[in-house]
């Protein structure tokens, strides 16, 4: 698949997604307001790397790849995991947690998935790279006798299919939340063919 077939993919999957999530009944509670915050954050940075890569703003895309993650991971974490006292702490600013122990806490809730340890163990240091503004993004400034944005199909490609694969799990869960076993059926089914793992 290309790059701009995944494009289209993607940008599918966020309006399916939107009109399914549209209208739900969800917790209000100050906890869920909370996670709710954090995943609508992470799904306004999916947005945003879709309209950047049309735009051809391929580093400033890159560069929010690493804060989309954190969005979920939070957001997810706060919800599974954190007891009320770190709520308390967040609200302050001062949860006193490394982003690698966030995961490590939320992976054994979500069953025998190693999703986010495995990317953070292979993308994380050029996540950062990119965000931060190092070698990773740096290094993709250049062509023969110019400085220009220089990034491979393959790179833009993974950048597009990591970014769906988050959104969709932001997504998921908002539905988990609403506890609609109607919408979760069909985010469920559905989901695995925007995913690509099953054809339409």
């Amino acid at each position: 698949m290309s790059a701009a077939e995944q494009h289209e993919q993607l940008l599918k999957q966020m309006a399916w997604l939107d009109t399914l999530t549209a209208g739900l009944a969800l917790p209000a509670d100050e906890r869920a307001l909370m996670v709710l915050g954090c995943i609508d954050v992470a799904t306004e940075h999916q947005a945003a790397i879709a309209l950047l890569y049309k735009t051809e703003l391929y580093g400033s895309a890159f560069a929010l790849l690493r804060v989309l993650m954190e969005s979920v991971v939070c957001g997810m974490w706060l919800r599974r995991c954190a007891t009320d006292s770190q709520v308390a702490k967040f609200k302050k600013g001062d949860i006193g947690r490394k982003f690698g122990e966030f995961i490590a806490d939320l992976e054994p809730t979500l069953g025998t998935t190693t999703l986010f340890s495995s990317l953070k163990n292979r993308a994380w240091t050029a996540m950062n790279g990119f965000t931060h503004t190092g070698f990773h993004q740096v290094s993709r400034r250049h062509s023969p006798g110019k400085v220009q944005p220089n990034y491979s199909e393959e790179d833009i490609l993974n950048l597009l299919l990591t970014t769906n694969m988050l959104g969709a799990i932001a997504y998921g869960e908002v539905i988990d939340m609403s506890k609609n076993k109607t919408i979760i059926a069909e985010y469920n089914a559905k989901i695995l063919m925007f995913s690509g793992r099953v054809q339409p």
